[in-house]
């Protein structure tokens, strides 16, 4: 029997108008993150995609260069990319620019790119950032707290982040593009006009931040709720320790012979997707452990999915 309830790579954004509303300002909130956090400085933004938008353009890549890709990277990182430089696509014998922690799974490469993509990476406090080496790291907090809005921008040097902090616009056109965003979340629509406003050096509004602060507060609750089911669930994938390193990912890379409509009838909707190992691009089942997923529902699936 079809469940009503859908699980998809990360947690639904939920709306809790509550806590759209407090005093919270953006330089107390990038405090706390960087007390949760030292080995990096925040920079809050609007989204993971002006945070990469930020990233690029901080690193002077223009029309003039190109820059590599992970495999099958999503439509939002092509677009954004492809409004300053070239986006080159993934070709084995190429070292990526780009890494992709993939779901919150380590990526371990052998050189050190310019941007790490941890935009579903759910670290725990005081895990050092930048693993890969990179100079800057970007994360999206609708893909790991599941807030309606909001990006943040690691960078490896203070003196970065300060400059950086200093461009960015809390002002102009950002209610009305959050606005855009919430509609969007109920009327597909929206989405596209959304998109558009998604650029430049935009920031975030009080009402933004307040809801991203309450959701921070949160966060050692988050971590315990991800640890006990990949505690649980871990010996059904392909990872190793190697690929978690103080990561918790959203998704486990399962290999399963269980149909998609199958697993969709579970309440699985994520499909099978490709993941890259250090060596290899694999068929897996990307199994959500989430908040939004309970520990019934993923034993339910591998008691009765066959």
């Amino acid at each position: 029997m079809k469940v009503s309830k859908q699980h998809f790579l990360w947690p639904k954004v939920k709306f809790n108008f509550s806590s759209f509303f407090g005093f919270n300002r953006i330089d107390n909130t990038e405090k706390e993150l960087h007390k949760m956090f030292p080995s990096g400085y925040p920079v809050l933004c609007s989204s993971g995609r002006v945070a990469l938008y930020i990233a690029i353009n901080e690193s002077n890549l223009d029309r003039s260069k190109k820059i590599n890709l992970y495999p099958y990277a999503s439509h939002c990182v092509l677009n954004t990319i492809g409004r300053l430089t070239n986006p080159n696509p993934y070709m084995s014998e190429n070292q990526i620019d780009i890494i992709y922690h993939q779901w919150g799974v380590t990526f371990n490469c052998n050189h050190k790119p310019l941007i790490e993509d941890s935009v579903d990476s759910l670290y725990e406090r005081n895990t050092p950032l930048f693993q890969g080496g990179a100079k800057f790291e970007i994360w999206s907090l609708p893909k790991i707290l599941g807030t309606t809005s909001g990006g943040i921008l690691w960078c490896k040097k203070e003196k970065d982040a300060i400059l950086i902090r200093s461009k960015i616009n809390n002002k102009k056109g950002i209610i009305f593009s959050w606005i855009l965003r919430l509609l969007s979340y109920k009327f597909s629509l929206f989405y596209s006009l959304w998109e558009g406003t998604e650029k430049g050096y935009k920031g975030l509004s009080r009402l933004q931040i307040n809801e991203i602060f309450s959701q921070i507060k949160l966060w050692d609750k988050v971590v315990e709720n991800r640890k006990e089911k990949l505690d649980i669930f871990k010996k059904y994938s392909i990872l190793n320790d190697n690929n978690l390193e103080g990561r918790l990912p959203s998704c486990l890379p399962v290999k399963t012979n269980i149909s998609e409509k199958k697993l969709d009838g579970f309440g699985f909707s994520t499909g099978i997707r490709h993941f890259l190992t250090e060596t290899t691009l694999e068929k897996v089942f990307p199994l959500p452990i989430h908040q939004d997923v309970s520990i019934s529902s993923l034993n339910n699936l591998f008691k009765n999915g066959g």
